[in-house]
This record gives structure tokens, C-alpha cells and sequence, in this order.
């Protein structure tokens, strides 16, 4: 495994990484603001 290969993969976890957190945030505020109506 190459600097590049490893540079390339741990890019693609970051962004997976950060979409997921964004959805797993997004989906809590949206339960939480479901139960607060």
C-alpha cells in the first residue's frame, strides 16, 4: 500500500465519516423536534 493509496482512502472515510455524522444529527433534531410538536 502506497502514501497515495493510503492518503486517497483515509480522504474517502473522512467525507463517509462526516456525511454520516450529518445524518445520524440531522435524523436526532428531527425525532427530538418530532416528539416536541
Amino acid at each position: 500500500m502506497t502514501a497515495e493509496s493510503m492518503l486517497f482512502n483515509g480522504a474517502i472515510l473522512s467525507i463517509v465519516l462526516v456525511l454520516v455524522g450529518l445524518a445520524w444529527g440531522f435524523l436526532l433534531l428531527k425525532i427530538q423536534g418530532g416528539e416536541a410538536e
